[in-house]
């Protein structure tokens, strides 16, 4: 998984540049059938260093698709439903990720599975069916301006880093960490669905108050809470694993709520010539921040245990809440 993420962090300087030449659609289609190809060949690959080479270039198309479609959609204007609109793209994304691994698991015949794997990555292209009259044009200088970005929207690149921390790094661990802390498989996998519930159902009402309250306030809140969901998890889950479900709904709905939030301000601070620099500089920095908390919090628990889950996201989320805080605290000066 951090091979397909490297993909991302290594090439992301060209993904603005291919989609200037092919352009919107023709980008869309040929990820997507890119997409299908890999994961066909890989069903039949038996060999780590091709399924690298694989999950390498699977990664790269993946962030392209997402690139060209949160741009697209941030480009649209739908005044005061674009943080609803924004929230159900996140929660849609959540939905995809909590619910391709059960889909497979219910399903015993390989080949209607090899099917159905070959045919999820062309999803994206109902999106073309259901708003191509609104098709928008890329006008980007070729370059991505990741440093112009970067200084106009710092709290919210950052704020990707973090949620990028989460949502690679739980589903990678969530359900090790609940068999580690005693309880049964079944109790564990329901670990990740909670979160991954919490992200689509709270998610979308956070991202819709977005269009009504100050976004900045939105995603402070939403960290705090995430903090705190994440100090007292090691402890629900000794005690009521029921309170762990609670507090992971939450938890996901925070995470949730502040990647709609943060994708629907980019649309909206930034002109339409920076939207493929200021959503692949989004992108890049969620890959890096699945990156690194793919590796930290794997060898935390290596090294200390179970708990280095959320000893890692307690710490890299506090101090994110350290930075905003102060730039909150300097703005009042």
């Amino acid at each position: 998984m951090s091979f397909e993420i490297l993909a991302t962090i290594l090439l992301f300087k060209y993904i603005s540049l291919v989609v200037k030449y092919l352009g919107v659609i023709p980008s869309i289609i040929g990820t997507s059938i890119l997409r299908s190809i890999l994961i066909y060949i890989l069903s039949f690959n038996e060999t780590f260093p091709i399924w690298l080479f694989g999950i390498f270039v699977y990664g790269l198309t993946t962030s392209m698709t997402l690139v060209v479609i949160q741009t697209w959609l941030n480009m649209i204007d739908i005044g005061k439903l674009k943080g609803l609109f924004m929230g159900l793209y996140s929660s849609s994304l959540s939905l995809g990720i909590a619910s391709g691994p059960i889909l497979l698991h219910l399903i015993d015949n390989h080949s209607i599975k090899k099917i159905i794997s070959t045919t999820i990555p062309f999803l994206p292209l109902l999106l073309l069916l259901l708003i191509y009259k609104q098709k928008p044009l890329f006008n980007t200088e070729g370059n991505i301006r990741i440093g112009f970005i970067f200084k106009h929207a710092k709290i919210i690149l950052l704020s990707a880093f973090v949620g990028g921390v989460c949502f690679f790094g739980l589903p990678s661990f969530l359900t090790l960490y609940g068999i580690a802390n005693g309880l049964s498989p079944y109790q564990a996998s329901l670990l990740l669905t909670m979160f991954m519930i919490g992200s689509v159902c709270i998610g979308v009402l956070i991202s819709w108050l977005s269009s009504y309250i100050n976004k900045m306030q939105i995603i402070y809140i939403c960290v705090c809470f995430s903090v705190v969901c994440a100090v007292f998890l090691s402890l629900a889950v000794y005690s009521n694993v029921q309170i762990a479900f609670v507090l992971l709904t939450i938890w996901g709905g925070c995470m949730g709520g502040i990647y709609a939030t943060s994708l629907e301000y980019i649309g909206g601070v930034f002109r339409k010539e920076d939207q493929i620099s200021a959503n692949t500089s989004f992108v890049l920095m969620d890959a890096l921040g699945g990156f690194i908390g793919l590796f930290t919090i794997g060898i935390s628990m290596e090294l200390i245990g179970s708990e280095g889950l959320t000893y890692t996201i307690v710490i890299i989320s506090t101090c994110y809440l350290v930075f905003i805080t102060t730039q909150f605290v300097n703005k009042l000066k």
